[in-house]
């Protein structure tokens, strides 16, 4: 190898990243609904049968591997005192290498999705700043919704929400809701794998984690110690990503989305639940009166699961949690989302355009995204 053949792998892929933000028409078109659909879902096949997840056993298989090497390294450092420059300069070249290849696997298998076009752009979705009192209409409409869709439902003891038949049960059903939401933007027409519950799951929740997309496997996994009020929404989330789409505020929206269309309530509730917080924090950050006027409008069953949700983050609150977040905010500015994590809240112009869209739809005597 060249002399500065380790570092072609990392400057290849960087310039495959840098080309892609110049070009994303062309990403959408021939990455995003080219390619990369079909490599998912013929990965998806393989790993959806598996009862565990595949992902996560290469990812120890990795890790145990990383910590060998670096007991070695160690070891070699010990031994060669004098030569330790050499042995730590070898190291950091193989290091560089082997992330190079990484990271372009990992662009070639997914990451490239970042750089597709925006969602609403290809849906047709007209984003513009809103006023508030529109801010403060989506705001009530999902409290309503979640109001009116946790009646009925099955509780525990404690009169928190519960899925009826389980979790594994939601799990399976997660895609009905996705392949219903395809039929209406043709840009979702990717896979649909089951998810599955993260054998790491106390990890994730230490890391503050709701779920992940493994993109070499192809499986999304969710992290099964989330209130069961969250599960319907945050597995759909993992399906958007599933499907191409990498940016948290279209997987969040899209995750919404699938959940209102879906036929079993529980979705439902989950998805107006979970989208309602990300309305009423931005409500609240313009007219703090109006966005309590209307959480005072949350039926008691309501607020009963997000008092439980409330109770579930606080008891994994610690360091953990918050070098997670530092990591995922340095991963989404790496991958171009500039706002780091406060990206999630753009999630709400979303939800603002389609519900004007939808609203101009009934007006025109037109069928909109609805779920009843």
């Amino acid at each position: 190898m060249p002399r500065l053949g380790f570092v072609l792998p990392l400057g290849a892929a960087l310039l495959l990243q840098l080309a892609a933000t110049a070009f994303p028409a062309q990403v959408e078109a021939q990455f995003a609904r080219g390619l990369y659909p079909r490599v998912a879902t013929g990965l998806a096949a393989l790993t959806a049968p598996l009862p565990f997840s595949l992902g996560e056993a290469g990812i120890a298989l990795v890790a145990t591997y990383v910590l060998g090497d670096f007991a070695v390294l160690l070891r070699r450092l010990w031994r060669r005192s004098g030569r330790r420059r050499v042995v730590l300069a070898a190291a950091a070249r193989r290091l560089v290498l082997l992330g190079g290849i990484g990271y372009a696997a990992f662009l070639c298998a997914w990451g490239l999705n970042y750089r597709r076009l925006p969602f609403a752009e290809t849906s047709g979705l007209a984003l513009r700043p809103a006023a508030v009192a529109e801010l403060a209409g989506l705001a009530r409409e999902l409290v309503g919704d979640a109001n009116r869709w946790r009646e009925g439902r099955s509780e525990n003891a404690a009169g928190v929400f519960r899925l009826a038949a389980g979790r594994d049960a939601a799990f399976a059903a997660v895609p009905a809701g996705s392949r219903a939401l395809a039929a209406s933007f043709p840009a979702l027409a990717g896979p649909t794998p089951r998810p599955k519950a993260a054998f790491a799951s106390a990890l994730l929740s230490r890391l503050g984690v709701a779920g992940i997309y493994l993109p070499f496997t192809a499986e999304p996994l969710v992290n099964a110690t989330l209130p069961e009020a969250e599960l319907p929404f945050s597995a759909s989330h993992e399906i958007a990503h599933a499907q191409g789409f990498a940016r948290e505020d279209e997987a969040n929206f899209l995750g919404y989305l699938a959940c209102r269309l879906h036929p079993d309530l529980e979705f439902r509730y989950s998805g107006a639940l979970l989208a309602g917080f990300y309305a009423l924090a931005a409500l609240d950050s313009v007219d703090r009166p109006a966005a309590r006027e209307i959480e005072r409008l949350r039926s008691e069953p309501v607020r009963r699961d997000i008092a439980a949700i409330v109770a579930w983050s606080a008891r994994y609150e610690g360091p953990l949690r918050q070098a997670g977040e530092r990591v995922n905010d340095a991963y989404l500015r790496s991958q171009g989302a500039r706002e780091g994590v406060r990206s999630y809240g753009r999630m709400v112009d979303l939800l603002l355009a389609e519900r004007r869209a939808r609203t101009n739809a009934v007006a025109r005597g037109q069928l909109g995204v609805d779920g009843g």
